[in-house]
């Protein structure tokens, strides 16, 4: 064998290369007295590592931490309830049974003199075992099974927030329009191309009080939606075809819908400002989440089905998860129907393109 490279030598002292390698090392050694000085100039350098605890792990030490990671998974609130390991889990502990079986511990005379430290495995990654790649990548997959959930968890909270600030300032401009028309928000006209619940979105448009048309869109929806675009009331009127003026009424009030006010003795009575309830508390709900008429009781997709956030009349929001709020229906009036409440408190939030009575 020619004379053995440092990287070699290196390896020699720290136990890191195979059987056959060390023999081969250690003929040349014994031939060439000047490699044995090299030797010794490495062990000098190699002495700090004494510090370390060089002691060897005990058998099964690998099963047996990855049994206490299964079993502490089991038992925090984001695992499931059962005592068992998971089948991955498992099936890397079976697999490092199977590798310290066929690994026999080495003679005395053959263990390194020093053992190789998680930095020196860390530079050379050749020296890592299968039991390593296996505790390994079985921390990694546990981990990333406790992570991804939390961070799903989170990201839906912050779009349902995003959601809420927009309804806020939705309702801002909606209290600010009422304060101006005797606690009135919006009349939808009795006829014209003007008639729908969306009506709102471009009347606070031309006002001024919908600076900017991204306020109406719920970022819970799929990405793959258009931005959000609010018509102005003259485009509305300028309509040329059914379907033009249908899309318009879809767009009006972005991803929201609102109120279709109350029909009363037979008279129809447009959304205002009621006031509170003994209390002190508004229940009357005067918009939110646009309904699905896909979905049970018409909930909301915006939210993946999960709730849905709603304006009350005094510009004070909530995340409700179903599709009522206390007693009150969100999405139906006290009859079942799409259409105006029966009372004041009958709330019925919807979509923008419909009329709130029939023509």
């Amino acid at each position: 064998m020619k004379n053995p490279s440092q990287e070699n030598l290196l390896g020699y002292v720290l136990g890191a290369l195979d059987a056959q390698e060390q023999r081969d090392i250690q003929q040349t050694i014994d031939a060439n007295p000047e490699i044995e000085e090299q030797l010794i100039k490495i062990k000098g350098d190699l002495l700090p590592l004494d510090c370390l605890d060089s002691s060897a792990p005990q058998p099964g030490l690998a099963r047996r931490t990855l049994e206490s990671v299964a079993i502490w998974q089991n038992s925090s609130s984001l695992a499931p309830t059962s005592n068992s390991p998971s089948p991955l889990a498992q099936s890397v502990m079976d697999a490092i049974d199977s590798a310290e079986a066929s690994n026999e511990p080495e003679s005395e005379s053959s263990k390194p003199r020093l053992r190789v430290s998680i930095s020196d495995r860390l530079l050379h990654p050749n020296t890592w075992s299968l039991p390593d790649v296996l505790v390994g990548t079985a921390f990694l997959a546990i981990f990333a099974g406790l992570l991804f959930p939390v961070i799903s968890y989170t990201r839906f909270q912050s779009r349902i927030a995003v959601c809420d600030s927009n309804l806020q300032t939705f309702g801002s401009g909606l209290i600010t329009y009422s304060q101006a028309n005797e606690g009135r928000f919006v009349a939808i006209p009795r006829a014209g191309q003007l008639v729908s619940v969306g009506y709102i979105g471009p009347v606070l448009k031309d006002a001024g009080l919908l600076e900017d048309d991204s306020v109406l869109a719920c970022p819970g929806i799929a990405s793959s939606r258009p931005p959000v675009n609010i018509p102005t009331c003259e485009q509305i009127e300028a309509a040329k075809t059914l379907v033009e003026l249908d899309y318009y009424r879809q767009n009006s009030l972005g991803h929201f819908g609102f109120s279709m006010g109350h029909k009363i003795n037979g008279t129809y009575q447009p959304p205002r400002i009621y006031g509170t309830n003994l209390r002190g508390v508004s229940y009357v709900i005067i918009a939110g989440d646009r309904p699905s008429a896909s979905m049970p009781g018409r909930a909301s997709m915006n939210h993946s089905n999960h709730g849905q956030n709603i304006l009350f009349e005094d510009g004070s929001t909530r995340y409700v998860v179903g599709h009522s709020y206390g007693e009150d229906a969100i999405f139906e009036n006290d009859y079942g129907f799409v259409g105006p409440g029966s009372h004041f408190g009958d709330s019925v939030i919807a979509a923008a393109h419909l009329r709130p009575l029939p023509e």
